[in-house]
């Protein structure tokens, strides 16, 4: 039958999910030492990227990957990491406090880190697809998060889905250890194409 053949239907999203879990165990190697996740976050989106193009050659790309990103990626991670926490801790504060308008300030503070995880999920799509510095990065992502919030929601999902599987069964924890992160960093790319092939245009 021709969906068992080697260029058939199943054989190659087979051999894409092997290549996604191979890139997965790379990337969570690098991000052993916390410093590199976000180096390794950054060579995994431009490795999926090459792989969505058609380049098969995983490793190569991502080492070069974390050469051509490891200052942007780090930094970034380093932020985003001191935001969340900071946000954690207000949180956290304000749960325990007694302080006047406290349900105003929660409010306030969610909506805070809402946005920025809205934000951060455009970050390395946007840093692995076009050129800037890193303020320019984070500009970019922010006004993608939101011109095009109905993608964004769709994005945000998925990793919803991820954490949720991870979470709540033990036979699909394994399965996100193995190839989830970079299953979902794969279908954000595939999702984020459109909205970046109308730039990438008019550059």
């Amino acid at each position: 039958m021709k969906v068992f053949d080697y260029d058939g239907g199943l054989m190659k999203y087979a051999t894409l999910l092997s290549r996604i879990t191979i890139l997965n165990l790379l990337w969570l190697l690098c991000c052993i030492p916390l410093v590199t996740a976000g180096a390794s976050t950054a060579a995994q989106f431009y490795s999926s990227s090459r792989l969505m193009q058609g380049d098969r050659h995983v490793f190569r790309n991502f080492r070069q990957g974390l050469k051509l990103y490891w200052r942007q990626g780090t930094v970034v991670w380093l932020f985003t990491a001191l935001l969340s926490a900071a946000f954690a801790i207000a949180c956290y504060i304000l749960s325990i406090s007694s302080i006047p308008s406290r349900n105003v300030l929660s409010v306030i503070a969610g909506i805070a880190f809402l946005t920025l995880m809205f934000i951060t999920v455009w970050i390395y799509p946007v840093m692995v697809n076009f050129k800037g510095r890193i303020l320019e990065i984070l500009f970019n992502a922010f006004v993608f998060a939101f011109m095009y919030a109905p993608v964004t929601l769709i994005a945000v999902v998925f990793y919803g889905i991820g954490a949720f599987l991870f979470v709540r069964f033990l036979t699909t924890r394994m399965l996100v250890i193995l190839f989830g992160p970079t299953f979902i960093a794969y279908c954000t790319l595939v999702l984020f194409e459109k909205v970046f092939q109308k730039y990438k245009l008019s550059e």
